[in-house]
């Protein structure tokens, strides 16, 4: 990419037209500058984030899990690097998925190598290239970390694929749980050094695992492009309570146990169950089981 280009100039991005989620973030930035298309904040933006250092099959997984992101309105967010970044980045490129990469370094900073080829296909899809620093500003240590938590904080949910038990993808995970981004995680085997960080985070229980990838847009959030929003419910004729509503609203396109909702929400058990009862009958939240709730229209 040729940063002096006037193919694709700087923008910025005031801090009172960043989506919700990002403004209200601890330390959010007055500013973010871009180059390129910045896919609607109204979109799913999902981060997904990993190792320089990747397994032989990273690139396999990451390929796997967004292409299931077809037909939805997944946006993927990563950060450009090399390994798991760059995986992600290029599946999204495949099938044809919105891409943003957060750098660590100013906006009209050189991106080098391989990056520079990446960061030119991204700009030439209509995807966008993010930074906090404007100008030349060179890329420092410190920058990484805090270009994390704006990987996290744009994001309605973050995929850790690959890490070892510290890491920039840990990092990132570590802001998503401060700012309440449902946390995914795939597991490995226990002999792998880039599953450390996955199986970690769900032996902890702050990471969901992904135990298939044709699971994946249900939990990670992004929505069918088919799903109606609550406005458009109305005009579907489903009448729904005003907690039912905001369940819904805050909740479409996801996936959640019922003691995630439970705590989400703040309902008590015997509430939360009659709303879910009332959007099932509506027709906008599906269960097998009784224990695992999916908020979406039917297909």
């Amino acid at each position: 990419m040729e940063i002096k280009s006037n193919n694709f100039p700087v923008r910025e991005l005031q801090r009172k037209d960043f989506p919700k989620a990002l403004a209200e973030i601890p330390g959010a930035p007055e500013i973010l500058y871009y180059r390129g298309n910045l896919p609607s904040f109204q979109s799913s933006w999902i981060a997904m984030v990993g190792t320089r250092r990747a397994s032989p099959q990273a690139e396999d997984i990451c390929q796997k899990l967004v292409q299931n992101l077809r037909g939805t309105d997944g946006v993927i967010v990563s950060g450009l690097a090399q390994g798991i970044d760059t995986f992600c980045h290029n599946a999204a490129l495949h099938f044809h998925i919105p891409t943003v990469a957060v750098i660590a370094q100013g906006i009209e900073a050189e991106i080098t190598g391989s990056r520079k080829i990446l960061a030119h296909r991204i700009l030439e899809a209509g995807g966008a290239i993010l930074s906090e620093y404007p100008g030349d500003t060179a890329s420092l240590k410190f920058m990484f970390p805090t270009r994390n938590r704006i990987i996290a904080g744009l994001s309605k949910s973050v995929t850790l694929v690959e890490s070892k038990r510290h890491g920039g993808g840990m990092i990132t995970v570590d802001y998503a749980q401060k700012f309440s981004r449902k946390i995914l995680a795939v597991p490995g085997g226990i002999l792998v050094p880039q599953a450390e960080g996955p199986n970690c985070c769900i032996a902890k229980g702050i990471a969901n695992a992904i135990w298939n990838p044709e699971d994946f847009s249900d939990l990670c959030g992004a929505k069918r492009l088919s799903d109606p929003s609550t406005a458009d419910l109305l005009h579907m004729g489903i009448s729904l309570s005003p907690k039912a509503q905001k369940l819904f609203s805050e909740n479409a396109g996801f996936t959640h146990s019922l003691d995630e909702l439970c705590t989400n929400s703040g309902l008590p058990i015997s509430e939360l169950l009659t709303i879910l009862t009332e959007m099932e009958i509506a027709g906008i939240v599906h269960s097998k089981d009784g224990n695992w709730f999916h908020f979406s229209v039917a297909e």
